[in-house]
């Protein structure tokens, strides 16, 4: 890579290049602007007939930047597969199959550990069927006015406000009518108690499915100790529950055949790593990094590139 500051830069090979770029990739000049980091209207000037009447010189260096980056990019790149946002494993098709019977009017419960693929599959059920909302709570949400916004605005509402009486209607209102709603509320762990049942009223009221998702302790507050009692109406609602602290070892595997990791040694090497804390999440920046490895020595990927990779990110805490 050259600095372009100390590098001859001849403005109309940079601005030949950026037309011809612009065309080839079939981009908008507003598209690219983003990219590269400068305004559309001068970008478009400078690759226009008409010239930029500013400093072209400043533009021509930022364009040659943009050229270095993309050639950086192609040299990282390998023969890796384009994953989807979502594919199929043993335990997503376990909670696709909760989330179905939910649909039918029950309320179901999926704690797992992190990197389980919960949120991804809650995704993909909604965009694949009909009246499927998913609301995601944080703490700032786990009171029960800051909950029905949440839920409200998974529901086309935006910036409701009222009462905690007016927005429950709300809620129940909209899915009153509709056919098998089911309302997912992901993250369900940072909910209070009050929030938790006001959620079990909507379901007692009208039958609307609803779907609790959340870390371990999720289950660990409806089962154990004093707070048992307080959750005993929900607890005794719920009709199916998934509890499962790390990933199947098959898990593991549909991970691997996702990325085409075949090779005996690093599929169980893959195996170790998704039953860490991080899950099938701490798997998959794993195979990431150790493609970038596996391409920078312009090797297919093995078991050693897995470890080195491993053996990086292991240094820092996983994100949960």
């Amino acid at each position: 890579m050259n600095d372009p500051a100390n590098a001859p830069i001849d403005i109309e090979e940079q601005r030949a290049w950026l037309i011809e770029h612009r065309k080839a990739t079939n981009t908008s000049w507003s598209e690219i602007a983003k990219r590269i980091g400068i305004k559309q209207g001068t970008l478009s000037q400078f690759g226009g007939p008409s010239g930029y009447s500013g400093d072209e010189r400043r533009i021509a260096e930022t364009v040659f930047r943009y050229r270095q980056l993309l050639d950086q990019q192609k040299q990282l790149t390998v023969e890796a597969p384009k994953l989807p946002d979502y594919f199929t494993t043993p335990t997503s098709e376990q909670i696709t199959m909760l989330l179905n019977w939910a649909q039918r009017g029950r309320i179901i419960v999926v704690a797992t550990g992190a990197g389980l693929g919960k949120t991804k599959t809650a995704r993909h059920h909604r965009d694949c069927l009909p009246n499927v909302f998913i609301a995601t709570m944080k703490p700032s949400t786990a009171g029960v006015n800051n909950m029905q916004q949440e839920v409200l605005k998974a529901l086309g509402e935006k910036d409701a406000v009222g009462t905690p009486q007016r927005l429950s209607g709300r809620v129940m209102d909209r899915v009153r009518d509709l056919t098998n709603p089911l309302i997912i509320i992901d993250e369900a762990q940072h909910l209070s108690e009050k929030a938790i049942e006001e959620i079990r009223s909507w379901h007692d009221e009208t039958g609307v499915g609803i779907a609790l998702l959340g870390n371990m302790t999720v289950m660990q507050r409806l089962e154990g100790g004093a707070r048992a009692a307080a959750f005993a109406q929900l607890y005794s609602r719920v009709s199916m529950r998934l509890i499962r602290p790390v990933p199947l070892q098959s898990d593991a595997d549909a991970l691997a055949e996702a990325w085409n990791v075949h090779e005996d040694d690093a599929i169980g090497y893959l195996r170790k790593i998704v039953t860490m804390p991080g899950g099938l999440r701490s798997g998959t920046m794993t195979l990431e990094l150790a493609w970038m490895l596996a391409s920078a020595e312009r090797m297919p990927l093995s078991v050693q590139h897995l470890q080195d990779a491993w053996a990086q990110l292991s240094q820092r805490a996983v994100a949960a």
